[in-house]
């Protein structure tokens, strides 16, 4: 078997009195689409920062591609090939579609040309090509989800990580972004989704980890997962699985 991509090892966080994670280990293989889900303030998009250097873990450890990344900058992890999407999207309003792709783009070009090159092309992948012109303060919510996938992607990673990329989003739109990460993952880009909408999970990711109230409660495909009690319980409600 080949080794995981990412290895996330008995990371926690403490805040205090609260711990916001607790003991959390999963392993993402190469190419695949992992789901991490759970009821809001379970502890997602700590573990998220966690990996992505925002954040130091308490205890644990987080490895890509076998090198530690704990205590590392988010610059450094980024420069490694880890990229990553924010909640809430923050595009630079007066700087066009293009110039905010470029932006990602500057990490691995030497020159503006060739950053405005890869820029372009990736704005191609998320149908934003048209588009690339317009000032960021113009575009939709869906188009703005959009440009932060592009200007994540610019920075060719070999890992990307989404922080609820669909939040807000009508289905077909939500539908768009999940077309766009399974061409992406056809060519080998491994992802992890943070997301509490589980049909969203369930149409494109490979492997599920399910956390609720920090703690990791169960993972496994995500047809698993769902007939999971403890995971019917944690979004449902106790009862739920009684007469349902």
């Amino acid at each position: 078997m080949t080794q995981a991509l990412l290895q996330v090892k008995d990371i926690t966080k403490r805040y205090a009195g609260l711990i916001a994670v607790s003991h959390v280990s999963f392993d993402v293989p190469h190419g695949s689409i992992m789901g991490l889900i759970g009821p809001n303030g379970a502890g997602k998009t700590t573990c998220f920062q966690m990996i992505a250097g925002a954040v130091a873990p308490t205890e644990g450890e987080v490895f890509f591609d076998g090198r530690r990344l704990t205590g590392l900058d988010p610059e450094d992890i980024c420069a490694l090939g880890v990229a990553r999407t924010f909640q809430v999207v923050r595009p630079l309003q007066d700087m066009t579609v293009l110039e905010n792709a470029m932006v990602g783009a500057l990490l691995r070009t030497p020159t503006m040309g060739q950053a405005r090159d890869l820029a372009a092309a990736t704005l191609d992948k998320v149908g934003l090509g048209p588009k690339k012109d317009i000032k960021a303060m113009h575009l939709t919510l869906p188009d703005r989800k959009m440009l932060e996938l592009a200007k994540a992607l610019a920075t060719r990673p070999r890992l990307l990580l989404l922080d609820e990329v669909m939040a807000g989003l009508r289905p077909t739109e939500a539908d768009e972004i999940i077309a766009v990460l399974r061409a992406l993952n056809q060519e080998g880009l491994t992802i992890v989704l943070v997301e509490h909408v589980m049909r969203i999970l369930m149409s494109i990711a490979d492997h599920v980890a399910v956390l609720h109230h920090g703690e990791l409660i169960t993972q496994g495909t995500p047809d698993a997962v769902t007939q999971d009690p403890r995971v019917i319980e944690s979004y449902l409600g106790k009862g739920a699985k009684h007469g349902h």
